[in-house]
């Protein structure tokens, strides 16, 4: 009797530490998931982070990293805006020495952008211009890339060129983002005459049947 009493509690221990370290296992397993979900969420976290420094200062857009100009050019107007002959002055200028680096049509895509980093802004960039006061422009025109945050090869023009020619400078680059989006309006006007005379041919099927 005592025998088997003795062997229905070592069975009894037996059972107890099997289910205990069963549980401690689950435990275990359960706190290793975890640690793997949370290191792939910090992972994820981490690439759209690193994606949307890249677009940040992707392409080498400069002028994508916009800040406040300082207040001695914050409030400035270009007094030359819209004036051909200014404009006409600055794309001399310009064609003279920025199109190497910013290409004929603004784009950044000059012959000597190839080797830069950041790329030169895409000054035909209608949204981005939009969002640039003359005074900022004048600013960064005068004052080149070699600041925080661009650090570029951009130079300084402020020795270089006269506040006349900054802005007539200014005043021919605001012509890229202007044709550009005239270009896209007229492409836009095209497609919808295509349009147009598709539905006229139709018609003009129907009636003949």
């Amino acid at each position: 009797m005592k025998h088997t009493r003795l062997l229905f509690l070592i069975s009894l221990a037996i059972t107890l530490l099997l289910v205990t370290a069963c549980a401690g296992l689950e435990t275990i397993e359960a706190k290793s998931e975890a640690v793997v979900e949370s290191s792939a969420d910090e992972h994820m976290d981490d690439d759209d982070h690193a994606a949307e420094d890249e677009h940040g200062a992707g392409e080498g857009n400069m002028d994508h990293l916009h800040v406040e100009a300082p207040d001695e050019f914050a409030a400035l107007a270009n007094p030359f805006a819209d004036d051909h002959e200014a404009i006409e002055a600055g794309e001399e200028t310009f064609n003279t020495l920025c199109a190497t680096c910013h290409g004929e049509e603004g784009k950044g895509d000059g012959p000597g952008a190839a080797e830069l980093d950041p790329k030169p802004a895409d000054l035909s960039d209608s949204m981005m211009m939009s969002d640039l006061s003359d005074g900022y422009l004048l600013w960064r025109v005068s004052k080149g890339g070699a600041m925080e945050p661009w650090n570029s090869a951009m130079p300084a023009w402020e020795s270089g060129l006269t506040e006349e020619q900054r802005w007539q400078v200014i005043s021919f680059i605001r012509t890229f983002s202007e044709n550009h989006d005239a270009m896209e309006g007229a492409h836009v006007e095209d497609e919808h005459a295509d349009d147009g005379h598709t539905e006229d041919e139709h018609t003009e099927d129907e009636h003949d049947e």
